[in-house]
């Protein structure tokens, strides 16, 4: 154990070097040594033993590689016993005072009221038994292997944060391409616009242009035939006289017309909206970064007992204009980038809502959309059901370039009101059962069923470790908890819950429910046993709650229902 110590001292550590320049110490600076020449008994950094070399060129100088064959200087320090201080010093002494290695000088301006002052040698006696010196380099080990664990970490991070950079470049590009779209599509209907009107003034124009033609023509004609008419007597004359009268009766009522169209223009005035709107706006989207922690972390920071005191709540519109019904959101999830999908029961839509909770996308379903939940990536998978047409789907939704894309579907022969992803198994509720199923749509189990209701298995939720599932029975007012081969590990009741509705455990184990017909939403232990709080009530916004979500980036809890706002419960 002492040689393999004494070699790990000779490798040296990372972050301190064995041997400094000396011709850099005598300027004042502290850089690492990477020769050393046994004439001079000196040792030099890169940068100055080529200045040695050219003043001793028959001087022996040894690199890194004999660094076993290199001398100490007379005089000098060796870093590891150097006083950091007081660079030229060595330890020598220990403060037991202050617990300090000291030098001389050390001892002398600090610790001269001391009186726990040993010498080094006498209390090194024996270290090499200690058993903190013996299980050192292990430490030492165990601790260089979690700072590369770490660097590879971060170093993922970094290569994931690029692709995210990478992404995010598309969807702006994205949004350019949009955007260049709809000038395109104005530009175009602008300038048909603008075609459409000069044809019909080059039409007015023309016929202008006809009837002049006409006019002059039949002028003319008349004319010459009144004055061919000269020798036939008067009343061939008389008779062109009084048609020559209505020509230009009619020709002064046609020049009348015509003149009180000055002249034929057309006029452009841009909107300044545009332009306006444009300018006013710096980038394309808000950009916010975040920091993830990990489960322990959250933990740490939030047990699981903690009670999440709200400090306020905000309402935000998520109805369309093609909405053609009031809003009934049944599913709520987070992306990892922040964004939320939503489930529109009503209006049969999935819709995308931005940070700021603004619908940014959508997409319809072709029948009513139930519950959703995130698979992965981002992707989540939606509950579509109608029990008339037998039609009990799970349909895969991938967001992609802030697109709403179809991907896949499952089918069932029970209904699919509720899904729960966790590792590689989907979790399906029929209202009366809880199904498992692989991600491929293969049965796995029945994991429970009850069938004292019609909505004895309303909603699910599965704690982060997957051991816990809680789920609402809407029927009988109750939140059960089960462990992962379906045996009921608690059954909850209280005044506040009435027709539990939704539930989500979030990350750090905090579980937390809505009830539709008491209008609360609460939050309850981990054992699914006690209720720690009721967070919000009708007074605060609650209206027949249907899902609700907690997002860790935020630290709001997002609630959802039968009208067109989300209600978002700030943390205090």
């Amino acid at each position: 154990m002492a040689s393999n110590f004494e070699s790990f001292i000779q490798r040296g550590c990372d972050f301190i070097h064995n041997f400094a320049c000396s011709a850099c110490e005598e300027d004042g600076l502290n850089t690492e040594a990477q020769h050393f020449c046994n004439q001079c008994t000196k040792y030099y950094c890169d940068n100055c033993v080529p200045v040695h070399n050219k003043l001793y060129k028959r001087h022996t100088v040894l690199d890194r590689k004999d660094v076993k064959k290199w001398a100490a200087a007379p005089g000098m320090v060796d870093v590891l016993e150097r006083c950091e201080r007081h660079p030229g010093e060595a330890l020598k002494l220990v403060c037991g005072d202050h617990d300090q290695l000291c030098c001389h000088v050390c001892v002398a301006v600090d610790h001269r009221q001391c009186s726990s002052i040993q010498h080094i040698p006498d209390v090194a006696r024996g270290i090499r038994k200690d058993p903190g010196f013996r299980q050192l380099p292990q430490q030492v080990a165990v601790l260089r292997k979690q700072i590369e664990d770490m660097k590879n970490d971060r170093k993922k991070t970094s290569s994931s944060l690029r692709k995210t950079r990478t992404a995010i470049v598309d969807e702006i590009k994205a949004i350019r391409k949009k955007i260049n779209d709809i000038l395109d599509k104005m530009e175009k209907t602008t300038v048909q616009e603008l075609d459409r009107l000069v044809a019909h003034q080059e039409q007015s124009i023309k016929k202008d242009m006809e009837s002049c033609t006409q006019m002059h023509d039949e002028l003319k004609n008349i004319i010459d035939d009144i004055q061919s008419k000269d020798s036939s007597g008067e009343p061939p004359l008389y008779i062109g006289f009084r048609k020559c009268e209505e020509k230009i009766k009619h020709a002064n009522e046609i020049l009348q017309n015509m003149s009180n169209v000055v002249k034929y223009n057309i006029t452009f005035r841009k909107h300044n909206g545009i332009e306006g709107n444009l300018s006013s706006m710096e980038t394309f989207g808000e950009l916010n970064e975040s920091t993830v922690f990990d489960k322990q972390q959250l933990i740490s920071l939030f047990p699981r007992d903690h009670v999440f005191g709200t400090k306020g709540y905000k309402e935000y519109n998520v109805k369309m204009s093609s909405d053609k019904d009031k809003c009934d959101i049944e599913g709520i999830c987070e992306l990892p980038g922040g964004e939320f999908v939503i489930t529109d029961f009503t209006n049969m839509k999935v819709k995308l809502l931005d940070q700021e909770y603004r619908v940014v996308e959508h997409c319809d379903v072709p029948e009513y959309p139930f519950d959703v939940c995130h698979v992965g990536g981002n992707e989540v998978a939606v509950c579509v059901n109608n029990n008339k047409k037998k039609r009990h789907e799970l349909h895969f939704i991938n967001i992609t370039k802030g697109k709403l894309v179809t991907t896949r579907k499952l089918s069932f022969t029970h209904e699919c009101k509720s899904a729960a992803h966790h590792g590689n198994n989907l979790y399906i509720s029929s209202h009366t059962a809880l199904y498992v199923y692989t991600m491929t749509g293969q049965l796995v189990k029945k994991l429970y069923e009850d069938k004292s209701g019609d909505y004895t298995v309303r909603r699910i939720a599965i704690s982060n470790e997957g051991k816990t599932i809680y789920i609402t029975n809407y029927s009988n007012d109750q939140l059960i908890t089960l462990d992962n081969l379906g045996n009921k590990l608690a059954t909850f009741t209280d005044p506040d819950l009435l027709r539990p509705y939704g539930v989500h455990a979030t990350t750090a184990g905090h579980v937390f429910v809505c009830c539709f017909i008491s209008n609360t939403v609460m939050q309850v232990d981990k054992d699914g046993k006690t209720k720690l709080a009721t967070l919000a009530r009708e007074q605060d916004g609650v209206y027949r709650p249907k899902d609700l979500f907690f997002s860790s980036r935020s630290s709001s809890l997002v609630v959802g229902g039968e009208k067109d706002t989300l209600l978002v419960l700030n943390r205090r």
